[in-house]
């Protein structure tokens, strides 16, 4: 028989890190009467539960409790809404959203309660429409399998958009006993694994969604199986919310040697989303504003377990347009979190050419997205803020086909996940808005005379040579700016093509210094290539350990 221990410990068993994923504690909502909580029973009828939804129920979460009868072995859960008014259920920017979570008898907070999130992707049991469902051996997309133990469980409804007109919400519960195997053990990456042990610039794609991120979503092997083909040498495999992959990968890591698998998960909010780069089983909340949860406590505690913390796309389908469209895309969270425990920004999501259906307008010819403007604008007022912060990219991509879209290059000492960190803390970055194949290269120094530096790199000097070369970028242009302002363009004439260019500091520099940063843009514009930057200043920042605060180095007060 399967125990309530095995359960525990494929669910912790990275570490005992589930002190870090209590972030929030109170009073769940719910029936105040416990004679009024319905009890799903094996081979007992269907508990059925419905509500209506309005406006000022936008981003915040609802929990049903229900009592989950002994002998119950699989808990099954459908759930559906409807907008009152037709017409604006049609419309994918002002349509009401729902969220589906779980969480079991050990309450509705903390790694040892969460049984996972299914997005909006709903499904009614007397529909025939498939549920979601947890048991032993076995679970949905984005949900953990676990032994099924008698008490109060929750289904969380979380309202991402709620349309003018409101709503209303109906969900299903049925409680089996089927006979079940035991709980499936972990098989965790090694993520001291080292791929290469030579130094160079090595690709990514910072923004993966997979298996359990889409009711078909690629698996571990697809996954990797593209990503040599479209030359990413490693892969950070971001689920929505789950940490049930951090245990999947072990097998396909052990068969693609070459490459480095890179565990995390995209923190989901109703105001803005996050990547936690790394494993942190004990940290699974994503409720900003439920029960004083806060996307800064969700960070603090990422960061001490190790984890790499993003931003991803600051400033894509912007409030209140996009509301439905893409819910919480936009990133208004600034206030909520400690900005010097960033280490990566997005500022490429998906493709970089788009047509104006992109944004809903008619078919036409093809622009640069309109959202990299200001995501580069967003990253550049960090820098300037006094935040050193790599740029990124990433596909956002849930087939395997999208993945590589585009590539975020890292200057290493290996390939490896230690030395990609440290790549990343030191702003060794630069994105390739085509992916590897279809972009430019860079190479960008800068010397006084006595020391010479790469991107991220700063010198002690009021001025300095900066030399750039490009490759691949035949009849494009090589645009240099300065503390965010544009400062030069340089026409390329061949594939091969190299610039030395005089830099200096200026009094409109933050507390980082002067930074000068390198993008490529092609005939029409659009950028094929976004960098990091190089600073001129008083001093030589020291090198940024992991969880070490990201500001300038005379601790200088930053927003």
């Amino acid at each position: 028989m399967t125990t309530r221990g095995a359960r525990r410990r494929w669910r912790g068993a990275f570490g005992a890190l589930a002190a870090l994923g209590a972030v929030a504690a109170s009073t769940t909502p719910g029936p105040a009467d416990a004679a009024a909580i319905a009890t799903c029973t094996p081979g007992g009828a269907l508990v059925e539960m419905d509500g209506e939804i309005e406006p000022a129920d936008a981003k915040s979460y609802l929990l049903l409790p229900f009592e989950v009868a002994p002998g119950t072995t699989r808990v099954e859960v459908g759930y559906s809404w409807a907008d009152r008014d037709p017409a604006q259920a049609q419309q994918p920017q002002s349509a009401t959203v729902v969220d589906l979570g779980l969480w079991d008898e050990d309450g509705t907070t903390g790694a040892d309660a969460f049984r996972g999130w299914g997005g909006s992707r709903q499904g009614v049991l007397h529909r025939d429409m498939a549920p979601v469902w947890v048991q032993a051996d076995s679970a949905d997309r984005g949900f953990t399998p676990g032994v099924v133990e008698p008490g109060t469980w929750h289904v969380e409804l979380g309202f991402g958009n709620v349309n003018s007109g409101g709503g209303s919400w109906h969900v299903e519960l049925r409680c089996l006993d089927p006979l079940v195997g035991a709980t499936p053990a972990a098989d965790p990456v090694d993520a001291a694994h080292v791929a290469s042990s030579e130094a160079g610039w090595f690709h990514g794609d910072l923004h993966m969604h997979g298996f359990h991120s889409a009711t078909a979503g690629p698996t571990p092997a697809e996954i990797a199986a593209h990503a040599r083909e479209v030359g990413l040498d490693f892969l950070p495999i971001t689920e929505y919310v789950t940490t049930r992959h951090h245990g999947e990968w072990g097998v396909t890591a052990r068969a693609n040697p070459d490459l480095i698998i890179w565990p995390g998960r995209e923190v989901i909010t109703y105001f803005g989303h996050a990547n936690v780069l790394g494993e942190t089983p004990g940290v699974v909340d994503y409720r900003h504003g439920y029960a004083e949860v806060t996307l800064g406590d969700v960070q603090a505690a990422s960061v001490a377990a190790g984890a790499l913390f993003q931003i991803n796309h600051p400033t894509i389908f912007p409030e209140p347009v996009f509301t439905s469209f893409c819910r919480g895309c936009e990133f208004n969270l600034r206030g909520a979190i400690d900005l010097s425990l960033v280490d990566t920004v997005e500022v490429l999501t998906g493709p970089v050419e788009v047509g104006p259906d992109y944004v809903g307008l008619p078919p036409g010819p093809g622009i640069e997205n309109p959202f990299v403007q200001t995501a580069v604008a967003f990253y550049e007022q960090l820098l300037l803020d006094g935040h050193r912060v790599a740029p990124v990219s990433g596909s956002d991509e849930k087939k395997a086909e999208g993945h590589g879209s585009s590539a975020t290059a890292v200057y290493a000492e290996q390939l490896s996940r230690p030395a990609l960190e440290a790549g990343l803390r030191a702003m060794q970055s630069y994105v390739r808005t085509r992916g590897v194949a279809g972009s430019p290269a860079i190479e960008v120094t800068a010397t006084d005379g006595t020391d010479t530096v790469m991107l991220g790199g700063t010198l002690a000097a009021a001025r300095a040579s900066m030399t750039i070369r490009v490759t691949g970028a035949a009849g494009q242009g090589v645009e240099v700016t300065r503390n965010g302002l544009p400062l030069v363009v340089l026409p390329v004439a061949s594939d091969d093509e190299s610039f030395e260019l005089p830099i200096v500091r200026t009094p409109d520099e933050g507390p980082l210094g002067t930074f000068h940063r390198v993008d490529v843009r092609e005939p029409t514009g659009i950028r094929s290539v976004i960098s990091s930057a190089i600073f001129l200043a008083d001093a030589v920042p020291p090198v940024r350990g992991p969880g070490a605060g990201n500001g300038p180095l005379d601790g200088t007060p930053v927003d």
